[in-house]
This record gives structure tokens, C-alpha cells and sequence, in this order.
């Protein structure tokens, strides 16, 4: 079993272990041991399922919810044949689990913190062997990418960007979430741009200014644009404010 296999059936793996003691399950967890960038997703998805789990503990059922079950018992109910298969089963769980949470019905839980996604954002850009999972210096090449794996592409480089020489680009699964991640270069400067939408977050960079931040050894600049924010990583904080700040005032649409 590859990396890429693995990955694939240990996104419906439950978070209680109930799945280990299958024989799949087994080998694809034997491919996390070997592999340290699937070791690191597959840590992430466990938070992200546990939180999930969590959630949904809080959940109030409703009243004739047993009534109902119990009426449903006095019909026979014949099920076709893929449904004896647990992975159509695990299949289906998760999405419904996914709709939930789409749908708002943990919309009481705690909003993510800006600081740690972004931190998590950096640390795993150059984990693993390959930092780039699709290279090309084209962007509309890049979003299509982008899109056909299911990440965010509705944006555009930032002003002060679009004279940079374009590498590729990454997706970052972080916390259940799918950031894009562009790889550009500015003379020597080797710099990422992550694009973060679709998520309720906390403590986030004022609105119309930078944020600047050190994470690890990256320095990074951050900074919201209508319903996005921006984290730019590899770039000088002065060649930053030179690139994006114009008559006193900061431009860094996009």
C-alpha cells in the first residue's frame, strides 16, 4: 500500500481506533509509521475528526426521535447490496458529518486562532520531500490545478506580486481545511503565498494593514482582503512595505 492509498482510507478511519484491528486499516497505519508527511496529516485529521466528534456530542436529539426509530423497526427495510460494504458506510458517514458542519450545525464551536493556523501553515509548506505538488509558471495553469483537487481558487496575486516568476503551487490540508498555497520567486527571494478563506477565525490582522510575524525561522506578512486573508512568506518586511505601500497608504488588493 502507497502513501496516497494509505491517505485515502484513513480519511474515513473513526477516531475511537475501532477501525485498527482491519487488516486495511492496519497496513494503511504501517504506511504512517514509514512515511512522516503522512504521519503529520493523518495527525491533523485525527484532531480535526475528534473535534468533530466532540461537536457532535453537544447535539440535542429530538424528542420523538425514539418514537420514530422505533416506528421505522415495524417496516421491513431492504438494503442493496454496496451498503454491506463498510466503506460505502464510512463513505457516507463522513459526508454527512462534512454537511453538518457546512450547514452550520456546529456553529457553536470555537473559532480556529489565526496565529496557530498560520504557524501550521508555515511548518508543513516545506514538509516532505517535494515542497510543490504541481509546478508551472502560469497561473491561470496553477488554478485549474487548484480546482480540479478541490482548493479555493477565486483570487488573484496581489499587486505587489505580479511581476514575480511563478514555480507552482500546493494545497495545505490543515485542520479540515484545503489552503492553496502559490510558489513564486523574486530574484533570489524564494517566496509562498497562502490564501485562506472559508473558515471562522480569531485574531486576525486589521483590516487594510499588514501583520508582521515571525514563525520559526520565516518571516511572514499577513493581512485580510474582503473575504480572504493572505499569509506571504520569504519576502524582507522592508521590500514588503517598499512593494505595497504607495503614497502612504497600504495596496495589497487581490
Amino acid at each position: 500500500m502507497n502513501s496516497r492509498e494509505a491517505k485515502r482510507l484513513l480519511e474515513v478511519y473513526r477516531p475511537s481506533g475501532a477501525d485498527a484491528a482491519d487488516p486495511e486499516f492496519a497496513a494503511a497505519l504501517d504506511r504512517v509509521k514509514q512515511d512522516p508527511k503522512l504521519a503529520l496529516w493523518f495527525e491533523r485529521q485525527r484532531q480535526f475528526d475528534s473535534k468533530v466528534a466532540r461537536s457532535l456530542q453537544t447535539l440535542v436529539a429530538p424528542g420523538d426521535l425514539k418514537a420514530s426509530l422505533l416506528a421505522t423497526r415495524k417496516s421491513k427495510v431492504v438494503r442493496p447490496d454496496f451498503w454491506h460494504d463498510w466503506r460505502t458506510r464510512a463513505a457516507l458517514a463522513a459526508s454527512i458529518v462534512v454537511l453538518a458542519v457546512a450547514g452550520g450545525f456546529l456553529a457553536g464551536a470555537k473559532p480556529a486562532r489565526f496565529p496557530e493556523l498560520r504557524q501550521q501553515l508555515v511548518d508543513q509548506a516545506w514538509n516532505g520531500e517535494s515542497h510543490l505538488e504541481f509546478e508551472s509558471s502560469d497561473l491561470a495553469h496553477i488554478k485549474q490545478w487548484l480546482a480540479r483537487h478541490g482548493a479555493y481558487t477565486d483570487f488573484t496575486l496581489p499587486a505587489g506580486l505580479r511581476d514575480t516568476h511563478l514555480h507552482g503551487c500546493r494545497i495545505i490540508d490543515t485542520d479540515g481545511l484545503r489552503v492553496p498555497m502559490v510558489c513564486m520567486a523574486d530574484g533570489p527571494k524564494h517566496m509562498h503565498l497562502f490564501v485562506v478563506q472559508g473558515v471562522a477565525l480569531t485574531e486576525l490582522p486589521h483590516s487594510g494593514a499588514p501583520d508582521f510575524e515571525k514563525c520559526g525561522a520565516w518571516k511572514t506578512a499577513s493581512w485580510q482582503q474582503g473575504n480572504k486573508t493572505f499569509v506571504l512568506t520569504g519576502m524582507k518586511y522592508q521590500t514588503f512595505v517598499s512593494k505595497f505601500r504607495k503614497s502612504g497608504r497600504w495596496t495589497m488588493s487581490g
